[in-house]
């Protein structure tokens, strides 16, 4: 699928149910028992999306500086949330 950001537009791996629920779980662990999101676990979340998403982080990523990438990450983990409604 592709996923537009401020920073271009990425092709990335379609999310499964399996892997959405597997985002799903890392997402709870984020999120302390006061509600208040867990900063470095929530940069798990991000690095599965990583992982999951991008064939080559690197050569997809790498040229732009870690804020960026983190937004470009966001973005991709919200399309992966709400999965589009024109199945």
């Amino acid at each position: 699928m592709k996923v537009k950001t401020d920073h271009g537009t990425f092709d990335v791996t379609d999310i499964t149910f399996k892997a959405r629920r597997d985002l799903h779980k890392l997402e709870v662990r984020a999120v302390g028992a006061d509600g208040a999101i867990d900063t470095p676990r929530f940069f798990d979340v991000l690095d599965w999306v990583l992982n999951y998403g991008f064939s080559d982080p690197e050569a997809q990523l790498g040229k732009l500086d870690d804020n960026a990438i983190d937004e470009v990450l966001m973005q991709t983990y919200n399309e992966y949330k709400e999965p589009s409604k024109k199945k």
